[in-house]
């Protein structure tokens, strides 16, 4: 995603966050006045919920116009991730509207004062319930056309709430065409609403968490790129592929990739910067590039190379082994070995690779790094 396409997408979500501050505003409004007139606490909070969801869209307004701040010396990976601080500050108040309300609905339950239901008040539902299912149809297509997660959770907030508003509407019909008062039943769907905000906010923090501590990125995405680098004839394998979020659009990665001891210097840069500029170009993403040498064509070597692979990839927690080059030389063995996250002790781990690899091969030295499996599986 070039500059051109961040500010595009940026001004796609301006716009959406716009029109949700002016729609919720107006929901929240037309809510107030008739909960209040009719003493429901449900349409009261369900106004509340408009209020916040109002509130998210000035937060997404604001997060949006600073992560499109340029990078400077202090932040050289720019001011992206503030997209996922906002997502996470809108959860906050989302959590905190829910459990506010959940304690107002208690209270209503155990406490509860007779509703008086409107047809104006009915009908002001209705409407709300369809500019709901409205705005979450808008900001779904928004949300797919910026590829913003924010706008997409937002979207399904938006069907959330029509639900919860259509749950507020069948109670207020029971109470008009029974004719008579439920007082509890008003006080439990707030109990009901309460409990779906709170919901909704967990999973909302959730999201954008995991990207700032650093999530598992998605297997397919792997696959593509380790395909796309693999296209080249010159490369051997594809390893250790991590790619780091700093924000929509803004995304560092690195891999390592195995190619024959006989190439030059020239010939590998002139390999990396072709790797480097199609990814680039083809998925916005900035790698840097990282080679292991290959040795494996000399008979006597390749023997070494197949039994020090078996014998590694037999040993319990090992997911993957690469970049083996054996030095005949030297009397030395190196290699890298990706284990998954149930070896605790890496460093024990390695020092019982390096001695099995002794038993096989006295003479020779080890030089062993683990990763954990970051991408492999």
């Amino acid at each position: 995603m070039d500059s051109k396409d961040i500010r595009s997408r940026e001004r796609k979500i301006l716009h959406a966050s716009a029109v949700g501050i002016a729609a919720n505003i107006a929901l929240c409004a037309a809510k107030a006045v008739i909960g209040i007139l009719s003493n429901s606490i449900a349409i009261v909070l369900d106004a509340v919920n408009n209020l916040s969801d109002a509130l998210s869209s000035v937060l997404t307004f604001a997060g949006i116009s600073l992560a499109g701040k340029p990078a400077n010396r202090n932040h050289p990976f720019g001011f992206g991730r503030f997209e996922y601080l906002t997502t996470m500050t809108i959860a906050l108040i989302i959590l905190a509207t829910g459990i506010f309300s959940l304690v107002q609905s208690f209270r209503k339950t155990f406490n509860p004062e007779p509703s008086d239901y409107s047809w104006a008040g009915l009908a002001v539902l209705v409407l709300a319930i369809a500019a709901k299912l409205l705005m979450s149809r808008y900001f779904r297509k928004s949300g797919d056309a910026a590829a913003s997660d924010t706008l997409k959770v937002t979207a399904s907030d938006a069907m959330f709430d029509a639900a919860i508003t259509s749950a507020t509407l069948i109670a207020a019909l029971v109470t008009v065409f029974s004719g008579e008062m439920v007082p509890w039943l008003d006080g439990a769907l707030g109990i009901c609403i309460s409990a779906v905000i709170i919901r909704a906010g967990f999973k909302m923090v959730m999201s954008p968490l995991d990207r700032l501590l650093g999530e598992r990125v998605d297997h397919g995405l792997i696959e593509k790129l380790k395909k796309e680098i693999a296209s080249n004839s010159e490369v051997l394998g594809v390893y250790d592929v991590i790619i780091h979020d700093y924000g929509p659009g803004r995304k560092l990665g690195s891999v390592y990739i195995g190619v024959e001891d006989t190439m030059t210097a020239h010939e590998i840069q002139d390999l990396t910067r072709r790797i480097q500029s199609r990814i680039l170009g083809r998925y916005g993403i900035l790698f840097t590039i990282g080679i292991h040498a290959m040795n494996w064509k000399d008979p006597a070597t390749k023997i070494m190379y197949d039994r020090i692979m078996d014998l590694i990839r037999r040993t319990p927690g090992v997911l993957e082994v690469h970049g083996l080059y054996i030095d005949p030389v030297d009397k030395t063995i190196s290699f890298d070995t990706v284990v998954d996250f149930n070896v605790k002790d890496l460093d024990a781990f390695r020092r019982k690779l390096i001695a099995e690899v002794r038993e096989c091969y006295p003479d020779y030295r080890s030089d062993v790094v683990i990763d954990y499996d970051y991408s492999t599986s």
